[in-house]
């Protein structure tokens, strides 16, 4: 018998003991290298992260910086100047004129020879009262005068008439504020004066035109114009009875029946309660009327030189307005400024004082005016005058402050006398010892933007 070997192979699947120890070796290392770099990679992120922040931090924080330096208040300069501080009440005046009355004889159409609120000499024809019938000559002598101003206005915008634009020009700087108080009561929805400023306006257009009657245009069309003017006005006055003035004067065609009535004497003897009467009652602005009736007023002369204000001043005393005082008053709806107006009689009423003014400033302006509302100046310091804001712990009480100045580019401060103050101004003085500040010193108006010492950009 045959002998068969027999020869075992092993299985494959089997793996010997040394080989599955050195691939569960190999295998926790791996993941141990792969740990670390996840870890690495996680601590690398983070300090990126970290940088990345505070660059962000670093350039919102520059950004806020810059744009708070941009935006905050910057020193603010002004010269110190020469001015004054002025206190002022407010009241309602009642405007009296010492006036001589021109009457008619007859009935008519009243047509003027002279400018309302013009000056005018002794035995100056001054109106012509027009009896009926004659309204187409009157029509006829309107449009002439219409075409006379048109072609005036005309030949001015074309630079004729020497002289010519300087009335123009004169005319406008006065009307101006009128104009600019037209504006302010339209904002405010107040149409009380707008028969005032009318009236004032055409007053100011109307010396205008007989301005320029004397100036030669050299026009042909103009030269004819005048001429037919001239026909037609003696055409009038041979049928017409004619007005002369009695006297020198200022001349007015408006009434309001109260002339003979108030009078400068009567001011001397008048009561408070009566001028607030005479106030309360009266008609602000006198009105004229082209009709006349037979012995009836026509017009006024202004005799003098002198205009009166009577008014009561609320809270107010007689050491407020002493005998002899003078004070500016001005009038908003006017646009005008009157100075010199000194008192002439003073005495305490019920709640406040009863002051009379007299002036002979203005007298023209306010011929119109029975009333009107007024800003009186109480008083009023002159001298270096800076704004109140520049001011630094201003002690009111003791009359003491500081100014920061700009000196050389660095902020100083110089302590001063406060004289005198108002809402929006100071008026100044140095302190004996001290650096003495002029109208040639730049004073820092917001001085709490910039420290003492600080240097001035």
């Amino acid at each position: 018998m045959s002998t068969r070997k027999e020869t075992v192979t092993p299985n494959r699947k089997e793996a010997s003991p040394h080989k599955k120890n050195t691939d569960r070796t190999v295998s926790r290392e791996h993941l141990g290298h792969l740990q670390k770099m996840r870890r690495k990679r996680a601590i690398t992120g983070s300090l990126f992260m970290v940088v990345v922040v505070m660059l962000l931090s670093v350039v919102t924080a520059s950004a806020i910086l810059y744009v708070k330096d941009f935006v905050s208040a910057k020193p603010r300069f002004a010269f110190v100047t020469t001015g004054s501080v002025e206190h002022s009440v407010s009241a309602e005046v009642l405007i009296v004129r010492s006036e001589r009355i021109l009457q008619s004889d007859t009935a008519g159409s009243l047509v003027a020879l002279a400018t309302e609120g013009s000056r005018v000499s002794k035995t100056q024809k001054l109106a012509m009262v027009i009896p009926d019938g004659m309204e187409t000559t009157i029509s006829e002598l309107s449009i002439v005068q219409s075409q006379i101003v048109e072609v005036e206005r005309e030949l001015v915008a074309k630079g004729k008439g020497m002289g010519a634009i300087a009335v123009y020009n004169e005319t406008s700087s006065e009307i101006l504020p009128i104009i600019d108080m037209v504006r302010i009561d339209s904002m405010n929805r107040d149409v009380s004066n707008l028969t005032s400023y009318s009236s004032s306006i055409q007053v100011l257009m109307d010396k205008r035109d007989i301005r320029l009657q004397n100036i030669d245009f050299d026009d042909e069309r103009l030269t004819v114009l005048r001429r037919n003017k001239q026909k037609l006005e003696t055409s009038l006055s041979e049928r017409s009875a004619i007005l002369s003035a009695t006297e020198p004067g200022i001349v007015s065609y408006k009434l309001d029946a109260l002339e003979k009535e108030l009078t400068p004497d009567l001011l001397m003897i008048m009561t408070s309660a009566g001028c607030e009467k005479y106030i309360s009652d009266a008609t602000r602005v006198i009105l004229g009327d082209l009709s006349v009736e037979k012995n009836h007023d026509v017009l006024r002369i202004c005799q003098n030189d002198f205009q009166y204000f009577a008014c009561v001043i609320k809270d107010m005393g007689v050491v407020d307005f002493p005998m002899d005082s003078v004070h500016t008053i001005r009038v908003p709806s006017e646009g005008i400024v009157i100075d010199e107006c000194r008192v002439i009689r003073s005495a305490e009423s019920e709640g406040g004082v009863f002051v009379v003014f007299r002036t002979s400033n203005q007298i023209e302006r306010l011929l119109d005016r029975r009333t009107a509302e007024v800003e009186i100046v109480r008083s009023s310091t002159f001298g270096l005058r800076v704004p109140r804001t520049a001011l630094v712990d201003p002690d009111y009480d003791l009359g003491y402050g500081k100014i920061l100045i700009n000196s050389s580019g660095y902020a100083r401060a110089l302590s001063v006398i406060i004289l005198d103050y108002d809402r929006e101004y100071a008026i100044i003085s140095p302190i004996v010892g001290f650096d003495k500040p002029d109208t040639g010193t730049i004073v820092i108006t917001n001085p709490n933007t910039i420290s003492e010492d600080e240097k001035v950009e």
